[in-house]
Formats: structure tokens, sequence, C-alpha cells
């Protein structure tokens, strides 16, 4: 399904540019301008352990422009046989640091970022946020389900494996997609709930193959190329399975889980190589169960009228509320509604917004139109925030109904 690229066309390609990436410059679905599309691009990818590792080297030998590797841990000697960006001098030293390393000699063309920190509530949103395309190759429950979180309320595509054994998943989660592409999907469409940590087997306890994670990695480093520069179709809604004792590649599809489906029981764990949900990390394929629908709270969308009014009130000392702009601060400059806070998005889950918009606070969120204010209502429903609404139709439909004589863009 066609599906417009991710990134502009950068600079014109240099001499050792033309010559490195002669192979891939032949292909029609990439071309000069693919190329320089890559070069523009910015990835972040999630660990640089055993999926992290021939993802790294792919997109950074095809030559995408500026590469973020986030991992925390130091290489260990039991890492080696699978993580093959690392050698045995390496062992002591920071992933991230000695990835970076790595990636430079083999292609030193490329930008890359070492980011040896811990992905948290207080950093994942800025982290994310400088970066077209989000891969996941991490082995921590916790992080994969933060990272996509901040992923889904910047409007990231988020590329995501897992491995275990000789078993091996890919698909791709975009919860707001161009609308070629058809409805979005999440993870809690695939996974409807994270696990404890202390749940599923890793590979420190069940083991993994090496191969499996090169196999699984190479697929996710197509598919962030693809989601780039706009070609091929997609693993949207497809789950690809690999069995690598049966050497099959299956596929999964699924779709948007039903609003206010409760979580079924995760499936049980199969001993079967042909089990139809292989046990990898993260939780077991299970597929929302509609008819378990419990009814979801409501959250309100605000007319400019209604908004009106209740700033009016507000000023009368009738109401309490804090009302946010989730925009960019450039945004802010053209035109912005009077009595509102700047807190754009990156930074929704900072201490310093969490200061301004207290969780047992009523809160209006308000952007552009109203896109990215109903996916931060949306997910600061779902993290605490009990009283939580925004403007419908935006700071546009406010100029419009409201205050005329304000410029537009």
């Amino acid at each position: 399904m066609a599906h417009p690229p991710l990134v502009s066309p950068g600079p014109a390609l240099t001499p050792a540019e033309l010559s490195r990436y002669a192979r891939q410059l032949t292909l029609p679905q990439i071309g000069m301008d693919g190329q320089r599309r890559l070069k523009a691009s910015r990835v972040l990818v999630l660990g640089a352990g055993g999926l992290g590792s021939p993802i790294l080297t792919s997109l950074a030998a095809a030559g995408v422009g500026t590469i973020g590797v986030v991992d925390s841990d130091t290489v260990e000697p039991s890492n080696l046989q699978r993580q093959t960006l690392f050698g045995t001098a390496d062992v002591g030293r920071r992933k991230a640091e000695a990835a970076a390393s790595a990636l430079a000699e083999l292609n030193p063309l490329v930008d890359v970022l070492a980011l040896a920190v811990r992905v948290t509530s207080a950093n994942v949103l800025a982290l994310v946020a400088d970066y077209d395309v989000i891969v996941d190759g991490t082995d921590n429950f916790e992080t994969r389900y933060l990272a996509h979180d901040a992923a889904k309320l910047l409007g990231k595509p988020y590329v995501w494996g897992s491995v275990l054994r000789f078993d091996g998943q890919a698909t791709v989660f975009w919860a707001a997609p161009p609308a070629s592409l058809g409805q979005g999907v999440t993870v809690r469409d695939l996974f409807a709930e994270e696990p404890a940590a202390d749940e599923g087997e890793t590979c420190a306890t069940a083991g993994v193959l090496g191969s499996i994670c090169a196999s699984i990695g190479s697929v996710m480093a197509t598919e962030t190329i693809k989601l780039l520069l706009g070609f091929g179709e997609l693993l949207l809604g497809r789950l690809l399975v690999h069995d690598g004792l049966d050497a099959t590649w299956r596929e999964i599809r699924f779709g948007p889980a039903a609003h206010g489906a409760a979580p079924r029981e995760r499936a049980a764990a199969s001993s079967s190589p042909s089990s139809a949900t292989p046990q990898t990390k993260g939780t077991p394929v299970t597929q929302p169960d509609a008819s378990t629908a419990q009814p979801e709270p409501s959250v309100e969308r605000l007319t400019p009228a209604q908004l009106k009014d209740l700033l009016d009130a507000r000023a009368r000392g009738e109401q309490n509320f804090v009302l946010v702009d989730v925009r960019e601060p450039w945004e802010r400059d053209i035109v912005a509604i009077e009595g509102s806070e700047l807190i754009p998005m990156s930074q929704l889950l900072s201490d310093e917004a969490r200061e301004k918009m207290p969780q047992d606070d009523r809160v209006i969120l308000y952007c552009h139109h109203d896109g990215r204010s109903g996916q931060a209502r949306d997910y600061m429903a779902q993290n605490g925030w009990s009283n939580i609404s925004d403007l419908g139709g935006g700071v546009d439909a406010w100029v419009t109904e409201i205050e005329p004589d304000k410029a537009r863009y």
C-alpha cells in the first residue's frame, strides 16, 4: 500500500557517498532522492544488544544520517554470542559508546549519538521527539511500553521486534498513520496489558540463538527504511512470526482493539514449535475480546464557545482549571489563547509540567487543530489525570469562532 515518505531529501550526495551507496542507488525504490532522504533521516534505536546490533549496522551501512543509540548497560562476555557489534576488547565498556565507535568505523559518513541513559518517564518524550522513527530492540517490558506510549503521543512510527530461543516476531505500530495506510494500531492492540517485570522468560533464563536476532533485526531495519522512504508494504497491523527450528515465516494480522475492551488473560506458553503464538520476549500474542468490553470513561471535547464560557467563569472566580497549549513555541508566537500555559508535547511528562497541571486538577488541552491535543488527552487520561479534556478544532477553531481578528496559520 502506498505511503508518503517520512523525510524530505537532504543535501546533494558527495562523491564519497555516491561511491559507498552505489549498489542501493540502482534500486528504483531508493535512487538519488531516496538516498538523500536517508541522509536527512533521524532514527532512534532503543537497545544495542542482540536485536540492536543488526539493526544498527544495517541502518548505518545504508546511510541513515543520524542514529541515536540508547542503552545504559555495559558489555558482558555473555553478550558476544549474539551482540555482533562488540568484540572481546569491548567487555566492560558502555554499550552505547562501544556501538557508536563500531558504527563510526563501519560508516564515518553518518552521525551516531551514544545515549548511555536509562529510559524513564522523565526523559522518554525528549528522547523520542527528535527522531523520525523509533526502533525498539529492548528486552524490558517497562521500557517497551513507556517508549511506545511516547511515540504514540508524538505521532511517531514504532518498529518493534522480539526474540527468544529459536523464535522471533516483528511488526510496526503507528497510532495515527497517513490516511492511505488506513487505521493505526498500537502495542495494546496486540498485547493488551503490560506484564509485571518478573513475568515471562528472558534470553538470560531461556536462551536465544544469535542468528535469530540477526534475522529479526534485519526485518526491523528494512521496515525502518521503508517508512523513511515511503515504499513497500509495511508490517502495520501484521505480526511477522519466525520459527527458526522449522525454518518458517508466517503472518498474523491484527487491528485496533475494541474501545474499552478488557484484556483477555494472556495465553499460556506452549512447548510446541508450531504453536500459533511462539513464546518470545513480551507477552504472548493475544487479541482483545470485544465481548468483554466495558464502558469507557467519557473524555470531554469542548467547543470554542464552551471554552470561552469556562474562561469567563474562571475570570470571575467561578471555575478553576489549567488551560494548556501543547504546540511548539514557534506556533504560539503566531497565535495563542490568552490565559493558557505552554507545555509542548515533548515535555508533558516533565516535572515542570506536572507542577503546572497536577493530576487532580482539571486540565484542558489545545493544539493547532485537535490531533495532538486528542492524543495527549487520551494518554494523560490513561496515566492518572481524571479530569482531562481538549478543544475541538484547536486554536484554529477558536480564532474562527471567538477571536476572528487573530492570526491563523
